[in-house]
């Protein structure tokens, strides 16, 4: 006979494959990715990118992610790459097992705990702050949410020494995204627990601020500096709003406003429903998650959209609506299963649609108003299905593992770029061959396109400028003057060419541009079918 724990963690193991390879998947030098490998080649290897300014001013003085990531390719000799996603999936399948822990604390059998962590293996986007549940990249802040899932679902089961031990971990890779937990799980002890039993708790607090003023002193600041103090000059405000609109809520459609506080409210109401089911400590953290997740959108429109502080686009408090829309999905299901023990099937297909709307489409009511019926059609299937399972328990974990294949395919789900091709690798590889560490490459006709940052990180050389580092405006200041300064002087990279000598003044030692684009009389230094290297330099 099996042991339980072994089954259980096989599960969790598989889920975490799922979502891995097949939905909500992964992806490399994609997105955030194109920002950190640059500083980490340079933290490992520091002749390397000396003229790109996004490796010489890295914002990663407040996390041990860098430290991690460049010790272990010390001591394996393995890439980052491959450091990182591995971190990746672990982080994942223990996001996943708290997402469980989480779902048996809401008073879920076994049986519907595993569709639990299954619907959150599936992950979320969360429109509006722009982030995930199931972080497709292997960032830090997508490290930090997987790991405080599993102290959460720690904490709901009173294991306070692990719950405390992860959340540190978490706060470690990524400070401020832990900080809804740690406020959450204080106010519990405050006020719903003997004092003596805090000493754990406080001792993890201790820890996580001594580690982070330690990992900070030890690393050098670059030759820029996150301001924390200060409201933001105007200039810069309008560079934030240009490259990251996502952080005013001002700026936010209508319907990623409005998509919160439905959230909200089908969660307190899912909540109300099955309160007598849960432990303690699951009934005030996850009331408590949820009412700072809500107020977090009017606190950073007060802070940043009316008071300019310069320290919100680097907080963002308005990510913790991720907890929203997490936990809306968790207690959902919980709250479906005692329905249907009641034999109030409608009551429970109703739930169900909320919780397969939302990995399907983030957007849950605009799903049955934009027409999609490809997506409808499966939410619809799965919300059936999952119904059924509540009164067929064993077959909640083969519910569970359908969606990661219909929505996909059937439904047409996938968020992630396709940037990697042949010619852009081998456009990379030749650079690396053949030019010097010290040479500037610029894209001059790829407008707003990602697929600078994948050459910068592969043929590991700088880059003039590019739309993806225009990103970090939000962490640095005087980045963000820079960054416009040269976005501008490069005609916001698009579309006719200037005369190859401005770009030869700027201090651009290459340009890579699109064939059909090469100047007449002009020999690329390489070319193949998508991209053409021309040497500026004497």
């Amino acid at each position: 006979m099996i042991p339980r724990y072994l089954l259980l963690a096989s599960a969790f193991l598989l889920l975490a494959l799922l979502g891995f390879t097949v939905f909500p998947g992964h992806s490399w030098l994609q997105s955030d990715t194109q920002i950190y490998i640059p500083i980490l080649e340079r933290q490992f290897d520091h002749t390397l990118y000396s003229h790109d300014e996004i490796a010489l001013r890295p914002h990663v003085k407040f996390t041990f992610y860098d430290e991690i990531a460049v010790g272990l390719r010390r001591l394996t000799g393995a890439s980052f790459q491959t450091i990182l996603q591995t971190q990746q999936f672990l982080f994942r399948a223990a996001g996943i097992a708290g997402a469980f822990c989480i779902a048996l604390a809401l008073g879920l059998p076994t049986s519907g705990a595993l569709l639990a962590a299954g619907v959150f293996a599936a992950g979320a986007v969360i429109n509006g702050p722009a982030v995930l549940t199931m972080e497709y990249e292997p960032v830090p802040r997508g490290f930090a949410i997987l790991i405080i899932i599993a102290a959460l679902g720690a904490a709901v089961h009173r294991r306070w020494m692990w719950a405390g031990l992860l959340a540190v971990l978490a706060t470690l890779y990524h400070p401020t995204t832990t900080a809804p937990f740690w406020l959450c799980l204080v106010l519990h002890w405050r006020f719903a627990h003997d004092r003596r039993e805090g000493i754990a708790l406080e001792a993890s607090i201790a820890a996580a601020a001594a580690g982070l003023v330690l990992f900070a002193g030890l690393q050098a600041y670059g030759t820029d500096r996150q301001v924390w103090l200060g409201q933001i000059p105007p200039e810069l405000e309008r560079i934030q709003k240009f490259r990251g609109a996502y952080n005013w809520v001002s700026l936010w459609p209508r319907e990623w406003l409005f998509q919160y506080p439905l959230l909200f409210a089908a969660a307190v109401v899912s909540w109300r429903r099955i309160r007598a089911f849960m432990t303690p400590e699951a009934r005030f953290l996850t009331l408590a998650l949820l009412i700072y997740g809500l107020a977090m959108i009017p606190l950073q429109y007060l802070l940043l959209d009316l008071g300019k502080w310069i320290l919100m686009p680097q907080f963002q408090p308005a990510r913790a609506v991720l907890f929203i829309t997490a936990l809306a999905s968790l207690l959902a299901i919980a709250a479906a299963w005692q329905a249907a023990r009641a034999r109030r099937l409608w009551e429970t297909g109703a739930w169900f649609l909320i919780v397969f709307a939302i990995p399907v489409n983030g957007l849950v009511v605009q799903l049955f108003f934009d027409g999609n019926w490809p997506r409808i059609a499966v939410t619809l299937l799965l919300a059936a299905l999952a119904t059924a399972a509540t009164l067929y328990p064993r077959a909640a974990f083969p519910v569970a593992l359908s969606a990661f294949f219909l929505i996909p395919h059937l439904a047409g789900v996938s968020y992630i770029p396709r940037l990697h091709t042949p010619e852009l690798d081998n456009a990379a590889a030749w650079a690396e061959a053949n030019t010097s560490r010290d040479d500037i490459f610029f894209f001059p006709d790829t407008a707003r396109g990602l697929q600078p940052g994948v050459f910068r990180a592969n043929s590991l050389r700088g880059l003039y400028v590019d739309w993806k580092s225009g990103g970090q405006a939000n962490l640095l200041r005087d980045y963000g003057f820079e960054w416009w300064k040269r976005w501008q002087a490069t005609n916001q990279a698009r579309p006719p060419l200037r005369p190859l000598e401005d770009y030869r003044n700027l201090g651009i030692d290459y340009l890579v541009i699109q064939p059909r684009n090469l100047p007449a009389g002009v020999t690329p230094a390489y070319r193949n079918a998508s991209w053409a290297v021309l040497r500026l330099k004497p």
